[in-house]
């Protein structure tokens, strides 16, 4: 079974950045995203009213950031073949970081035509996640095969539920 075939515990994410994940996922809702797709790259604005979604955004996308800076691709089931070419490619690729009040803005620029598409693919992505949240990252998961987790996984990859 390889990295990516193992539910959210594959790969090299840590238990906090999961959770980082599971928490923008589940409060999918409180979460406002634009991206505008430039010549060149992405400029996207990811921002809550909520003051700890707000908080779990500006960290997630700045421990992201190292990762690809670092190469230290984290091997998540939702990973897509777009997020895999931008930690391929990330010496072709220019970032900007800008911390807001609600969460960030990032601008990421390439002269690769490869690259540019990556980041376009994989914003909108981002994006599907967080209009989404669980029903986008189960459909992700399947479409990059990596349906086969095991069942330990499924109770924590669903909404929690509510007793009447």
């Amino acid at each position: 079974m390889g990295p990516g075939m193992r539910g959210m515990h594959g790969g090299s994410a840590t238990m906090d950045e999961r959770n980082d994940i599971h928490g923008l996922l589940f409060n999918h809702d409180r979460i406002r995203r634009t991206v505008t797709n430039l010549p060149n790259g992405i400029r996207t604005v990811t921002e809550s009213d909520d003051p700890q979604v707000a908080e779990t955004i500006k960290k997630h996308v700045t421990e992201m950031a190292k990762r690809v800076e670092e190469g230290r691709d984290p091997g998540l089931p939702i990973e897509s073949p777009a997020l895999h070419s931008i930690f391929r490619d990330k010496d072709k690729i220019k970032s900007t970081y800008e911390v807001t009040e609600k969460g960030i803005i990032v601008v990421q620029t390439s002269t690769d035509a490869n690259a540019v598409k990556a980041l376009q693919d994989h914003a909108a992505e981002v994006t599907d996640l967080a209009q989404r949240g669980m029903v986008a990252a189960h459909e992700a998961m399947m479409k990059n095969g990596s349906g086969m987790m095991g069942h330990g996984m499924r109770g924590a990859m669903t909404e929690p539920q509510h007793q009447h």
